[in-house]
């Protein structure tokens, strides 16, 4: 499914974050974009990853440090539960500190103090097929 998004089509979103603080910035920025829509939103890891599963996004907003699974089971059970779909990190934790095999998961790790337009861009340009930056 990723990568294949046309422009003109809406930009499916699942939000993962234990914050829910968090999970609703992040919602009111990518809102802004009326080509985005939020499919799902979790706020531990098991339930990312059956919102993942169910919903088969075309980009995944994921906090790497919730509870429910260790970041590297995280980032494995995610790709295993929608391969190819695009997981961007949008953590204060650097996905480089998961083993090697598990970062490679990533397709863009954004940091939590970026600005909200960009990572806004930085998501639909991942699930667009750009490389996000």
């Amino acid at each position: 499914m990723s990568g294949e998004t046309s422009t003109r089509d809406p930009v499916r979103v699942l939000l993962a974050d234990d914050a829910s603080e968090m999970r609703a910035l992040l919602r009111w920025a990518l809102l802004r974009d009326e080509g985005v829509t939020v499919v799902g939103e979790a706020s531990d890891g098991t339930e990312a990853v059956a919102l993942v599963a169910q919903h088969l996004p075309d980009v995944v907003v994921l906090d790497l440090q919730m509870p429910g699974l260790p970041p590297g089971e995280l980032l494995v059970a995610m790709a295993q539960a929608a391969p190819g779909t695009p997981i961007v990190t949008f953590s204060g934790f650097e996905p480089e500190l998961v083993a090697p095999v598990q970062a490679r998961l990533v397709t863009l790790h954004i940091p939590k103090t970026t600005d909200l337009a960009l990572v806004r861009e930085s998501i639909v340009g991942v699930a667009r097929g750009a490389d996000g930056t």
